[in-house]
């Protein structure tokens, strides 16, 4: 099976990830791989699964709290103006999470970013500049533990 988020997880098991943010109950937090929206994370599902609703109530009840903690995180981290969440699996079919901060500069805030040119929103960060803002959310995620 050729999977990106088995992959990334794979990394992250062998510490070699500078998006990795921490470890969640039932995923596993990252800085999405383009920080134009900055601090949008993504949360991968501990274990390969295609489908939401095919998961025991227990890992989704765990991994919505990882959603819920990791919003709180941005929000707090980023005071951005919304937040916008998405559970998608289009072209990645593996159970993640987008949580996108959306900030009063944005050209299209009533859309989903994927309507804005590729150019425009897939902007990198230096590894400096990922350090910082991991550390940034792990120290709002350690504010609020469970």
């Amino acid at each position: 099976m050729n999977c990106l988020a088995c992959d990334r997880i794979v990394q992250i098991k062998s510490n070699n990830n500078p998006y990795f943010i921490c470890e969640l109950e039932a995923s596993y937090l990252v800085l999405a791989d383009h920080q134009r929206y900055e601090g949008w994370c993504i949360l991968l599902l501990k274990e390969h699964q295609e489908h939401l609703d095919q998961l025991a109530l227990e890992t989704q009840l765990h991994l919505f709290r990882d959603v819920a903690r990791t919003a709180r995180a941005i929000r707090n981290a980023f005071r951005p103006r919304r937040l916008n969440y998405e559970c998608l699996g289009n072209t990645l079919p593996h159970v993640h999470w987008h949580i996108i901060p959306r900030y009063d500069w944005d050209p299209q805030p009533e859309s989903p970013i994927w309507v804005r040119p590729k150019e425009e929103r897939c902007v990198e960060a230096s590894l400096e500049r990922l350090a910082s803002l991991v550390a940034e959310l792990n120290k709002h995620l350690r504010i609020h533990e469970p």
